[in-house]
C-alpha cells in the first residue's frame, strides 16, 4: 500500500466526498496551532505566487528539516547553503518562531515574512510559511515523506485530522519515520484550501520509549 493510500484510508472520515464535517477527529495527540494561525487577515511586506512559495517551502523543508543531520549545527550549515540569512528582527519574534526553545531563526531573502526556518537547540526543525496554497504544500509534504520513507525503513501514521482553527480549516498529518533510538517525527499542519495563514512543516526526534 503506498503512502498516500495509506493516508486516504486514515483520513477518509475527515476528507469523505470532499466535504469537511465539524466532528470529524480521530483519537490522536491534541491538533497544535502554529504560532499565528489568527492573523489570517495579516500582510507581509512581500508578496508571492501562492503555488510557487508552496514548492519553496516544501524545497526548503527537504534540504533541512528532512535531512538526515545529526544535530543543530549540522542543520545550520544546511541552512546557509540553502542561502538562508539569520533572521532579522526582535528576540520575541525568534522565540515565537522556537516555541520558546533555544536555537536560532533564519529566513529566505525576499521572503522574510513569508518563508522561515527555525532550529532548536533540541532537535526540533520547523519551516514556516505565510499565504503559499495549502493543498499544494500538504502535497509536497507527502513526496518528502515518500523520498525518506524506503525499503528497510518503518513508518507508522501518527495523526491524520482536519480541524477549524481561527475561523478555517486546517489539517494535520503525522509520521513516525525509522527505529529507534533514531526514530523522527514528521509533522504538517496546512490549510485546507488556498488563504491567508500560517502554516508549518517540521521534523524532531522522538523519545525512545523505555521498556518497562
Amino acid at each position: 500500500m503506498t503512502l498516500r493510500r495509506t493516508l486516504c484510508c486514515a483520513a477518509v472520515a475527515a476528507c469523505a466526498g470532499g466535504a469537511v464535517p465539524a466532528g470529524a477527529q480521530s483519537e490522536a495527540p491534541e491538533f497544535v496551532a502554529p504560532a499565528g494561525s489568527a492573523r489570517t487577515d495579516a500582510v507581509p511586506a512581500e508578496r508571492a505566487d501562492p503555488q510557487q512559495l508552496a514548492q519553496e517551502a516544501v524545497d526548503l523543508y527537504s534540504r533541512t528539516c528532512a535531512a538526515p543531520a545529526a544535530d543543530a549545527a549540522a542543520r545550520v550549515d544546511l541552512a546557509l547553503a540553502a542561502g538562508l540569512a539569520p533572521l532579522d528582527g526582535d528576540a520575541a519574534q525568534r522565540s515565537s518562531l522556537l516555541g520558546g526553545a533555544p536555537g536560532q531563526a533564519y529566513a529566505a531573502p525576499g521572503r522574510a515574512t513569508l518563508l522561515q526556518l527555525a532550529i532548536a537547540d533540541d532537535g526540533r526543525c520547523v519551516v514556516w510559511v505565510q499565504q503559499a496554497d495549502g493543498p499544494r504544500v500538504r502535497a509536497g509534504f507527502l513526496r518528502v515523506v515518500d523520498d525518506v520513507y524506503g525499503p528497510g525503513t518503518s513508518l507508522r501514521p501518527t495523526r491524520e485530522r482536519v480541524v477549524q482553527v481561527a475561523g478555517g480549516w486546517r489539517q494535520q498529518t503525522g509520521f513516525d519515520l525509522g527505529d529507534e533510538p533514531a526514530r523522527r517525527a514528521f509533522d504538517a499542519i496546512t490549510l485546507v484550501g488556498n488563504r491567508p495563514g500560517v502554516q508549518l512543516l517540521r521534523t524532531a526526534a522522538v523519545e525512545p520509549t523505555t521498556a518497562r
